[in-house]
């Protein structure tokens, strides 16, 4: 085995503390540094692997793409590997960009098709590491950002291995000459109106010619600040520990922290809901705003489709709350409405929910405007919409977005929670129950 192939094989091992054999995937683009990849790991795969597949994934970005996984496939088929590939479709989202897209959708191919306890193998190098560092730093990142790339991660089902982190991309290219092998030269690859590509042709060989060794110092610093936001992590896990109720945020257990701190568990308890992290200035305006606001107040600090809102000393955090239609036509024996938190649906149950028979063919779904009122079953007296939602501990931003029912301007039901009595089903008689499809935590949590 050659030296460049035993360094990736020693790396891979070396991360491996299962006793069982290897199970690798080699995500292999076609590209100069996974073609590498793919042909050091065929070297030792009969020694060390038990099973060994490449996966090629098919962005549809050029014309070029389909003689790309062509190549692929043959390339993989010339070193008896099994191949698989994927299509994606880039969807280009407000403030993330081609790149990230493309990312995004490639890892999530990646993680679709990764087995238990099986090793994603990706070609990033030290140079690609270099780059992370350095738009990192250029965008303000904190330090899990700056800890770019790290050597191993667990990803899906299985892990995501880094195995040539320290290898340089001159060393890769050398060793792929002596080798004389073929690849894909991907013309994107040199468009400079792409950050990455600025950086790796403009600006990193200016740095490396003052000082060579910058690659391989950007990997230690990245490996350092890696360990870093483990124990800023481990700190914040202690801490999420003491704070959280049900998923929220205790209020007085954020006011007991120092400042660094409290932004650090903001953080981590942002990321155990899948959030992406806010902006510095919308992360000050959240530790300000939940904690300075009176206590009879709910203030709101939104971004992306998240809101974190604050009631009775907690936080919440959810996705933008949906508004309800300002007036919806039902056909309810046809078919469900969509009310924005997700779906009304009608079904057929004898002696609950609506009387089948008092009902119209068609319903409106109005969103609550105040003043309405409703008689349960088994009351004499109508009360109040505000107070039931108020004394049934619904949330105080879901009070105007509970859908109401109505049959020819009669208020029948609140959702599925309530129904008018005067519509209510009698024991022996058919009615209808009124489901809420994906109806999203309505009530308060109750702190300790």
């Amino acid at each position: 085995m050659t030296q460049l192939a035993e360094r990736i094989w020693s790396k891979l091992l070396g991360q491996h503390s299962s006793s069982s054999p290897l199970h690798v995937l080699v995500a292999f683009s076609g590209g100069l540094d996974s073609t590498v990849l793919l042909h050091a790991i065929a070297h030792g795969a009969r020694a060390h692997c038990a099973r060994l597949r490449a996966m090629h994934i098919n962005h549809q970005l050029h014309e070029r793409a389909p003689a790309w996984e062509t190549h692929c496939a043959e390339a993989a088929r010339e070193l008896e590997i099994d191949f698989c590939s994927r299509f994606i479709r880039i969807v280009d989202r407000p403030q993330e960009g081609i790149e990230a897209a493309a990312r995004r959708e490639r890892y999530e191919a990646f993680r679709d098709v990764l087995e238990p306890d099986e090793v994603l193998v990706t070609a990033h190098h030290a140079d690609d590491q270099f780059e992370t560092v350095l738009l990192a730093l250029l965008r303000g990142s904190g330090v899990d950002g700056l800890a770019a790339m790290p050597a191993l991660q667990r990803f899906g089902l299985g892990w995501h291995a880094r195995p040539m982190l320290d290898c340089t991309r001159d060393e890769i290219a050398q060793w792929a000459t002596e080798n004389s092998l073929r690849w894909i030269d991907d013309p994107s690859n040199v468009n400079s109106r792409f950050d990455r590509n600025y950086l790796r042709h403009e600006v990193l060989p200016r740095l490396r010619a003052r000082w060579p060794s910058a690659a391989h110092s950007a990997v230690r610093t990245a490996a350092h600040l890696g360990e870093a936001a483990e124990l800023l992590e481990s700190v914040a896990a202690h801490d999420l520990a003491a704070a959280s109720v049900a998923g929220c945020l205790k209020v007085s257990a954020l006011e007991s922290l120092t400042a660094s701190r409290r932004r650090n568990l903001l953080r981590y308890w942002l990321h155990t809901h899948d959030v992406r992290a806010p902006s510095t200035r919308k992360l000050a305006a959240l530790e300000h705003d939940m904690i300075a606001a009176e206590s009879d107040r709910s203030p709101c600090v939104d971004w992306d489709d998240i809101e974190v809102r604050r009631h009775r000393g907690l936080l919440y955090c959810a996705r933008r709350v949906p508004s309800v239609p300002i007036e919806s036509e039902w056909s309810w024996r046809a078919r469900p409405v969509d009310v924005g938190s997700g779906l009304l649906r009608a079904e057929i149950a004898h002696g609950r929910g609506l009387s089948r028979a008092k009902l119209a063919d068609r319903l409106q779904v109005k969103p609550r405007i105040g003043g309405e009122m409703l008689r349960l079953p088994g009351h004499t007296h109508r009360r109040e919409l505000k107070k039931l939602l108020q004394e049934t501990n619904v949330l105080p931003w879901w009070r105007d977005r509970v859908p109401l029912i109505f049959s020819a301007e009669t208020l029948v039901a609140v959702a599925d929670m309530w129904v008018n009595a005067d519509f209510a089903a009698a024991p022996e008689e058919e009615g209808v129950q009124i489901v809420w499809e994906g109806r999203p935590p309505l009530e308060a949590v109750l702190a300790d």
